[in-house]
């Protein structure tokens, strides 16, 4: 009996331990699966043996426990977890249980997605919202009021004078995890696991501001203390009415056969959500016969959560990779025996920074298990000790830039090493690279190929050098006849007439994007002015924080980046800032637009700049109220319920055309 107290023990730990990570640090070392395996395995134990379960053991607390940080807000009605199940074989033990609990023979169960995000109580009173809180340990949560008023899908005025709680879950879109981690990669922060993560990290920040451009949104599942309510459908169906934002893809199911259809619908069709799903939530209708059924101290008994399987596969480690970054970080690729995930060949994986890979504990020739996080990032999430070679190293990052050899550096408390050599040539070339792409300057005719030939024949070795290129060099090259090489100076000197904001952008600052670039050229008007900024004066600016301003100081107290800009000044490319006015007087001005599917001749920024210029509302998601869908390739889900609600269609060659008719 001892070894049988001894396994509970140890599965207590690990669980709390993997629980804290998830829950309170918002860093996740387990997969969902892997984690509720050996919750099953725990409570099965327990379950034969009740006189070992530990009062610190999982299976007897809904959740974790609360931050510090945050108010703490005690539940009127505490928010239980729900059970979970992995099979259909558990989902139809599930139904037979609900029979013989229940007095009735026809038995409703409402299914709803199972959105990946955190749980959240709302209440409002007179029809105002008034405080809201995190679901926490289930009975206690944190204060998070003035982060959930941020949230755009959240009303904070009702369409009634009631009072009441509602509750959902708070959640990161697609779209918006992408652009999150973008901006942190770009502002060389750690990224994000995934959108759960992401969402949890997001709404407990102590200020509010940050919560605010982090693009959460919400589903509302339950009404609670409204007397007059009898169902899950009806609290849904109010919600609705309300104004409050509540999923639309829940259905009642007659019967669990029903309830299996709706699952597999769902398990094939999940990817062309805009937001992540792990699974479906099963709950009986009729509240009447909630009560009847009832609940233990952890979840109700008359309802279940359907996980559904995280695909994870495992392949050999071959080899890490470096790349150097316009900014100097050396980030290491994982190169991977390939193998099929999601339906897409996986052969690479980032590793992001040393402290991914001390964590992992990587060494070359590893198992590891890799998975697509969000199903669309390749991502390490374990290594397989059990089967690692006992003559194996662990793999450490190298103290010397794989371009140029210089000395690398890595900052005390920062997960990043880099290149400080100013000539290093994978740098430059990935600088030159930025100030030519289509988010920068635009020219057309240098892409990563052509400006690595130009770097590699010596024909430029800093971005400078694209002003003074010589033409009898250029037809010389492979591929480029008089007419590539006449576009291509057209091109550049094309890109000396570029607005302010984009050349702020090009020069490649950290931690300045497209959107500081306007921020800036609004205020400075000219490269002149910029180039002589102090931290105290872009402290001053909106959406320009310490960090922002810092870098840019850094930059511009470089002497190598300062002649740069005085070069450019040089050559004419000192634009002054204008105020674009929107133009009216065409056919999208006014209009609620939707772009989806893989544009062609356009980026989606592209589109999107474009069609705000003329006056448009370009929104992520089809309602009644959009005027057009613009449908690249491969469009989905969008496409579909623009047909559906017989919304015009434009193909990109069709908007291209009315495009050259507007300007």
């Amino acid at each position: 009996m001892e070894h049988i107290k001894e396994e509970i023990f140890k599965l207590v730990a690990l669980l709390n331990k993997y629980s804290y990570d998830y829950y309170v640090e918002d860093n996740p070392q387990i997969s969902d699966t892997e984690y509720d395996t050996l919750y099953k395995q725990l409570e099965k134990l327990e379950q034969e043996y009740p006189e070992f379960i530990l009062d610190n053991s999982p299976t007897q607390r809904v959740g974790d426990r609360v931050l510090d940080e945050f108010e703490k807000v005690i539940h009127k009605v505490p928010m239980l977890s729900l059970s979970n199940t992995f099979s259909i074989e558990d989902l139809r033990d599930f139904d037979s249980r609900i029979s013989k609990l229940s007095s009735d023979d026809s038995i409703e169960y409402i299914c709803e997605l199972k959105i990946d995000g955190l749980a959240i109580s709302i209440n409002y009173e007179n029809g105002k919202l008034v405080s809201a809180a995190t679901r926490g340990d289930g009975m206690v949560g944190e204060n998070v009021t003035e982060n959930i008023k941020t949230i755009f899908s959240i009303p904070k005025t009702l369409k009634t004078k009631k009072s009441f709680e509602v509750r959902g879950e708070v959640y990161l879109p697609k779209k918006s995890f992408e652009l999150l981690n973008k901006e942190r990669e770009e502002n060389n922060e750690v990224l994000f696991a995934n959108p759960r993560n992401a969402a949890a990290g997001s709404l407990r920040q102590l200020d509010s501001k940050i919560t605010a451009k982090r693009r959460l949104s919400a589903f509302i599942y339950s009404v609670v203390g409204d007397e007059n309510i009898n169902s899950q459908k009806m609290a849904l169906t109010v919600a609705a009415d309300l104004g409050l934002p509540v999923n639309p893809n829940f259905k009642l199911c007659k019967t669990i056969d029903e309830v299996v259809d709706y699952i597999m619908y769902w398990e094939e069709h999940k990817q062309d959500l805009p937001y992540e799903i792990d699974g479906i939530v099963i709950k009986v209708n009729s509240y009447s016969l909630q009560e009847e059924i009832g609940s233990t101290q952890k979840s109700p008994r008359w309802a279940t959560a359907y996980k559904f399987p995280e695909e994870e596969l495992a392949t050999k480690l071959l080899d890490i990779e470096l790349s150097v970054g316009r900014t100097g970080i050396i980030t290491p690729v994982a190169v991977l025996n390939p193998i099929n995930i999601s339906g897409s060949t996986v052969s690479k994986a980032s590793l992001h920074n040393k402290d991914i890979i001390d964590e992992l504990d990587i060494h070359i020739g590893d198992m590891v298990v890799v998975k697509k996080a969000g199903e669309i990032i390749p991502k390490v999430v374990r290594v397989v000790e059990e089967l690692r070679l006992a003559n194996s190293e662990k793999y450490v990052m190298p103290n010397i830039c794989p371009s140029c050899e210089s000395k690398t550096f890595t900052k005390e408390g920062d997960p990043f090493t880099r290149c400080l050599n100013p000539d290093c040539p994978e740098q430059n070339i990935r600088k030159i690279i930025h100030f030519a792409s289509r988010e920068a300057l635009n020219i057309e005719g240098l892409g990563d190929k052509v400006v690595a030939t130009l770097y590699e024949k010596g024909i430029i070795k800093h971005t400078i050098d694209l002003f003074s290129l010589d033409r009898n060099k250029l037809v010389e090259l492979e591929r480029m006849g008089d007419k590539s090489v006449d576009n291509l100076l057209n091109a550049i000197e094309n890109s000396k007439q570029s607005s302010l904001d984009k050349v702020i952008f090009a020069l490649g600052i950290l931690n300045v994007g497209k959107k500081a670039g306007k921020i800036l050229a609004e205020y400075y008007k000219n490269l002149t002015n910029f180039s002589k900024a102090t931290v105290d004066e872009l402290l001053e600016l909106p959406d320009i924080g310490l960090i922002t301003a810092e870098s840019i100081v850094d930059y511009l107290s470089n002497d190598n980046n300062l002649r740069f800009i005085n070069e450019l000044i040089e050559i004419g490319m000192n634009p002054q800032y204008e105020i674009q006015n929107k133009n009216t007087d065409n056919i999208f001005s006014g209009k609620t637009i939707v772009l989806t599917g893989k544009l062609v001749e356009l980026t989606r920024n592209e589109a999107k700049e474009y069609l705000e210029r003329y006056g448009a509302k370009v929104t992520g998601s089809v309602t009644s109220k959009t005027d057009y869908v613009i449908a690249g390739e491969k469009a989905g889900s969008k496409l579909a319920k623009a047909e559906q609600l017989s919304i015009q269609v434009l193909s990109e060659d069709k908007f291209i055309d009315i495009m050259k008719e507007v300007q």
